[in-house]
């Protein structure tokens, strides 16, 4: 049995295409996005990724707004979860990490090395810096939610490690806009997983966090299983 399915993506640059399944697939917000798309060329890809993420959600039966911040206003059932979102590229680990992996095809599980040393600091750690950074985007009074679209195998796994660590450093730092996000979401785009069903995204809740996730919205959030 092939546990891991390696697959390639390449972000969509038919502008109008992708805005087109956005609309077709009902999400709001897209005069907004589609001026952001074509007027920021530098920025482009990862704009891209953002409108991924929200297909993701409409797939699901949310709702879905695009912003400009934090990135998607998602609604289910009425109930508003803000979700910001952010895009790792492939790292030199990965292309260091696929003779491993072409060799060992038939194995259940593959060992790959993290980035730490080619950046400094291993792919989690690398998570919970952006969801600090991120601080600013929060919402007061709302749920909100990290949404890291990744095209690296490295963060594979990596969601409840980094929300470990992002829970430590949350309450250390008496920053109280951090007790805002609900939780990290990790979609893997390169790669999905039999765990036990096929998937490749990784949600996981964060602690005392100011605004709650209801049991409608967490079960919700644990059923996107397909980026």
């Amino acid at each position: 049995m092939v546990a891991n399915m390696r697959v390639i993506l390449r972000p969509m640059m038919d502008i109008t295409g992708h805005v087109a399944r956005l609309r077709n697939a009902g999400a709001g917000g897209l005069d907004q996005y589609e001026a952001r798309l074509r007027h920021s060329p530098d920025k482009l890809a990862d704009l891209v990724y953002e409108g991924l993420a929200a297909l993701m959600f409409l797939r699901n039966g949310w709702q879905v707004t695009l912003r400009e911040s934090p990135d998607l206003e998602l609604k289910f059932h009425g109930e508003v979860v803000y979700a910001e979102v952010k895009r790792f590229h492939e790292k030199e680990q990965d292309r260091l990490n696929e003779p491993a992996m072409l060799d060992a095809a038939d194995e259940f599980l593959v060992p790959l090395d993290d980035p730490t040393d080619l950046e400094g600091m291993p792919a989690w750690k690398q998570i919970v810096d952006v969801a600090i950074r991120k601080a600013p985007v929060y919402v007061e009074g709302a749920a909100n939610i990290l949404i890291v679209e990744s095209d690296s195998e490295c963060l594979d796994l990596m969601a409840e490690s980094a929300v470990h660590e992002y829970n430590e450093k949350a309450l250390a730092a008496g920053d109280t806009r951090l007790l805002r996000l609900n939780g990290i979401m990790v979609v893997n785009r390169g790669r999905i997983s039999c765990r036990p069903v096929p998937s490749n995204v990784e949600f996981c809740q964060t602690q005392r966090a100011a605004v709650p996730l209801n049991e409608r919205l967490a079960m919700a959030l644990d059923s996107v299983l397909r980026g």
